[in-house]
Formats: C-alpha cells, sequence, structure tokens
C-alpha cells in the first residue's frame, strides 16, 4: 500500500456511528506507523489507526464505499483521539501551502 496514505478511507463497520473518514495526518517509521482519521459526516470523530490496520482489507477500503460491511465479532483496538493537527500534504489546510497533495484514493 502506498505511503504517505489515500486520504479517503471507508471503515467495514461504523464506529460511533460512522464509517466514512478523511485521513488528515499521518506518521511514524516502519511498524509504528499511523493515521489520523476524522469523520466525514463528524469532525469529533477522530481516530488514531495503526497502518498495519488500516492496510487491512477485513477493517478498511480505500475510497469511499457506498455501504460498509458489518463485521459480527469487531476486536480492532481503534480508539477515538482529540489530536486533529492536519498534514501539510492533506490539501485541507487554509491557504494551501504546499502544491503536493495527497491523493483522496487509488485510481484504477
Amino acid at each position: 500500500m502506498n505511503w504517505p496514505p489515500f486520504k479517503a478511507w471507508t471503515c467495514r463497520y461504523e464506529v460511533e456511528g460512522h464509517s466514512h473518514f478523511v485521513a488528515i495526518n499521518y506518521g511514524g517509521k516502519h511498524q509504528d506507523r499511523w493515521v489520523l482519521l476524522m469523520s466525514v459526516l463528524d469532525s469529533s470523530v477522530v481516530l488514531k489507526v495503526p497502518w498495519l490496520e488500516l492496510d487491512d482489507l477485513l477493517y478498511w477500503e480505500c475510497g469511499w464505499s457506498p455501504k460498509p460491511s458489518k463485521l459480527v465479532n469487531n476486536k480492532t483496538k481503534i480508539k477515538t483521539t482529540n489530536c486533529i493537527h492536519l498534514s501539510i500534504d492533506s490539501g485541507l489546510t487554509i491557504p494551501i501551502t504546499k502544491d503536493s497533495i495527497r491523493p483522496w484514493f487509488n485510481t484504477i
């Protein structure tokens, strides 16, 4: 999977009632990489997800899928966070100060 992460993500189950998220920041190295995701509909729902989990198709799908599937036995370690610092290449800052902006999803 590409690093840095694409911006649009669908969780295969609902997290606090939401399943569509935007990757607003990322960091870490190697096995300790992480991504901050913010709900598209509720900016108060922010998740810090380990990259290895985001790369797992059981839990996440790149892009915005119209209907996420529901996992019956969800044992993920996703926790909400209060950190909402945007990455410089998010394209979500005002003013946009960088020409290189991460894509929203993988184009086929």
